[in-house]
């Protein structure tokens, strides 16, 4: 249901090898965000919320530190 009114994909992935995780349903990629969705989702989620900020920021000045984003789960790659 998300995926047909959102367009979001499914993943079944493989916690023992990350590298054998399958695409179920692509997601679609879309040109605008849904600014209500992400409103009420960063109300609700205090991470969510934080990324947003930081999305914002790179949006306005062009730049990203390094020192904001988390660094990846160990054994997955970028």
């Amino acid at each position: 249901m998300l995926s047909a009114a959102h367009g979001i994909g499914i993943l079944q992935l493989d916690a023992e090898n990350p590298t054998e995780s399958q695409i179920l349903i692509p997601a679609r990629e879309r040109s605008d965000v849904d600014w209500d969705a992400a409103n009420r989702l960063a109300a609700e989620n205090s991470d969510f919320h934080h990324f947003l900020k930081l999305v914002k920021q790179f949006h306005q000045i062009g730049e990203v530190k390094s020192s904001d984003w988390p660094e990846p789960a160990v054994g997955i790659k970028p």
